[in-house]
């Protein structure tokens, strides 16, 4: 999933950095770090979990480190359509999400990019 995500939007993405990889069994812990064509840093945590749950935060960053957008499903907005899945704008607005995952996120970023 990590590779065909990041061959598929290869035009936006300057370089990418695995920060930590442990797989056993069927639970996972990924952390990477993606530096966009424009500067700025997309950090990926997804984990999964013995029981079969999933915790994951996506966070956009610009190059001198302001709150693009962050896409996570932290229990902290159990009102929100959705939730616990939900997006973090960069006036801090929390927002619905159905973005969970790094292809739909990628593609997410590659459609703000273009409206730029």
């Amino acid at each position: 999933m990590l590779s065909k995500a990041l061959k598929k939007f290869s035009a936006i993405i300057d370089d990418v950095r695995v920060d930590r990889f442990v797989h056993i069994g069927n639970t996972y812990e990924l952390r990477v770090s993606i530096t966009l064509k424009d500067g700025s840093l997309l950090k990926v945590k997804d984990y999964l979990f013995v029981d079969g749950t999933r915790k994951y935060a996506y966070h956009w960053q610009s190059d001198d480190g302001r709150l693009l957008r962050r896409w996570d499903n932290a229990p902290h907005w159990p009102d929100l359509p959705g939730a616990p899945h939900h997006c973090h704008s960069s006036n801090n607005v929390i927002e619905p999400s159905s973005n969970r995952d790094l292809m739909s996120i990628l593609g997410a970023i590659e459609y703000i990019m273009k409206g730029e």
